[in-house]
């Protein structure tokens, strides 16, 4: 076969979505042998697939707008490259498309979460994601939580879902290097202790619920480690950045920026705690990270975060900012507990493989080729 991967959206800091699509096109061409590939890309072609050159074919568009690149050219290119399937592993397919086609479709948000999406993303999700549940020969979603949803909102239309778990990138493990310490604390102003938050700054990830418990917890005093939030600005997040002198937490809460991977794992490999109070995810990739990195993990109930993290977390509903504050509390103080989240952790990361993530992928496509 020849197979495209639609990587345009790449080129933005990766996240958790560019993340998946990078990391499960890196397995395939690792692992299959037997099939053609063309990438396509926005701007140039990305970093991480340097190494892989000569392994596929590349298109570079000319310039970084999603809609465009996806509504302009994509519809027509897979008829020029002769392509007998097109994966799109991030944003939804185009309006049309002149071959095979599938979308890895990560949750139910647009749908369920209307709020916490910006309107003109929630109605291009909602427009295109209709068009790919009729037209997509699969969609591939990542956790049974996710297709639940869809099944819910699709109907028999969802009969196609395919859930295939993303798998967890190895360079997250446990270290114990002192000088990489030094340099990432120096580099972010990080206090000795701290509970971790990764998270890009926007609604969904409920970061101004996750201060508010912070709040709650120094106030009833005897609390002592301090908060730091890394990740990238999304949208409405001047109220996060207020929120936090509101509450008196002005030398309790640092705000790192974005954070590349190597100074990711130092964090956390120092955090005392790691907290995702998500109100929704279709699969929470940095609660997976924190697990293979020994952190223990506070995350919410809702989604799929409670079955990704299964008994190796700590889980409180996201508006419950008392819950949220007493389980943060527990996985700092309680050291049984700490030892046994730490544990089950490094024990669940185990079901989270990129191999078999792309070995799943190539038996779907082939399957979704010779379907009519």
């Amino acid at each position: 076969m020849r197979v495209g991967v639609d990587l345009t959206a790449v080129w933005r800091p990766v996240t958790g979505l560019e993340t998946v699509a990078i990391e499960m096109t890196r397995a395939m061409l690792r692992l299959d042998q037997n099939n053609e590939y063309v990438l396509f890309f926005s701007g140039g072609v990305h970093p991480a697939f340097v190494d892989f050159e000569g392994r596929f074919k590349k298109v570079v568009l000319p310039l970084q707008n999603e809609v465009v690149c996806k509504n302009v050219f994509m519809p027509f290119l897979p008829a020029i490259r002769a392509l007998d399937f097109l994966h799109f592993p991030i944003f939804p397919p185009p309006w049309w498309c002149a071959c095979p086609h599938g979308w890895t479709m990560p949750d139910a948000a647009p749908w369920l979460y209307p709020e916490t999406m910006k309107t003109k993303s929630r109605l291009y999700f909602r427009a295109l994601g209709q068009l790919a549940m009729r037209r997509c020969r699969m969609i591939i979603t990542d956790t049974l939580a996710s297709k639940s949803d869809l099944q819910a909102i699709f109907g028999n239309r969802a009969e196609k879902v395919r859930v295939i778990y993303p798998g967890m990138r190895t360079m997250f493990r446990r270290v114990r290097d002192a000088d990489t310490f030094s340099r990432v604390r120096a580099k972010y102003s990080i206090p000795t202790e701290f509970v971790l938050c990764v998270a890009t700054l926007e609604p969904r990830k409920n970061i101004l619920g996750l201060i508010r418990a912070f709040a709650q917890l120094k106030g009833e005093g005897r609390f002592s480690p301090s908060l730091v939030i890394a990740g990238r600005k999304g949208w409405l997040y001047d109220h996060i950045f207020s929120e936090v002198p509101s509450a008196g937490l002005q030398d309790a809460v640092t705000f790192t920026g974005y954070v590349p991977d190597e100074d990711l794992l130092a964090l956390y490999n120092m955090a005392r705690v790691f907290v995702y109070p998500s109100f929704y995810e279709g699969f929470g990739l940095p609660c997976v990270e924190a697990m293979a990195s020994g952190c223990p993990v506070v995350t919410s109930n809702r989604g799929a975060l409670l079955e990704v993290t299964g008994d190796a977390a700590l889980h409180a509903e996201p508006e419950d900012m008392n819950g949220l504050a007493q389980a943060i509390r527990r996985a700092c103080e309680d050291e049984a507990l700490r030892e046994k989240l730490i544990r089950c952790g490094l024990e669940r990361c185990r079901l989270f493989s990129w191999e078999s993530y792309a070995q799943e992928m190539l038996g779907t496509i082939r399957e979704a080729v010779h379907r009519e």
